[in-house]
């Protein structure tokens, strides 16, 4: 897990053990059900890219008077935009 001093993070699953089902239905629920089919089998360069990304829009001042950036919408806009990769599993928070 990466951790910015603002308390949010993403996961890395760098092995690719985790493209597959039955390992993934180890992972508890919380991460489960946030890891999309767009998330798995990522380049190398394409996480690197999204990490550097969600650090960038993360570091934002928050704009929401609820204190999240991502609805659910952003959040669907952005597995679809990673649907075409392939290679390293991420999940951002």
């Amino acid at each position: 897990v990466l951790r910015s001093k603002a308390d949010y993070g993403m996961m890395v699953f760098a092995d690719k053990r985790y493209n597959r089902h039955d390992k993934r239905s180890k992972l508890p629920r919380w991460i489960t059900s946030t890891l999309k089919d767009a998330h798995l089998n990522l380049s190398t360069d394409m996480a690197l890219n999204i990490a550097r990304d969600f650090m960038r829009n993360m570091a934002q001042p928050q704009e929401s008077s609820n204190g999240t950036l991502y609805d659910q919408a952003k959040l669907d806009e952005l597995a679809k935009a990673n649907a075409n990769s392939n290679g390293v599993g991420l999940i951002t928070m």
